[in-house]
């Protein structure tokens, strides 16, 4: 799996372990929402949440549900090193 992660714009190096460990995540994420692909992106840009597969637009209506993946995201991100501030993210998961 090839995952790759920018954080406000700025690319994050991800080892192996990290990269399929959070394109696990991503992959999890979007079966939970019903929608199954080998590619996925995530883009967080401060109070926005969107998340798109292969096929398109992934719709996510739930206020819990969109609060549940920032945090779960963010969690993720928080021990790696370079990220600090969690203002917009990026994550790219393609297998």
């Amino acid at each position: 799996m090839k995952t790759s992660l920018a954080v406000n714009d700025n690319s994050i190096p991800l080892n192996d372990f990290t990269q399929d460990y959070i394109g696990n995540v991503m992959m999890g994420i979007a079966v939970s929402l019903g929608h199954s692909s080998n590619a996925i992106t995530l883009d967080i840009n401060g109070t926005d949440l969107s998340l798109k597969t292969g096929k398109g637009d992934v719709i996510i209506l739930k206020d819990f549900a969109k609060m549940l993946i920032e945090s779960t995201i963010k969690g993720i991100l928080s021990p790696l090193n370079g990220v600090l501030w969690l203002q917009r993210i990026t994550i790219v998961c393609t297998e």
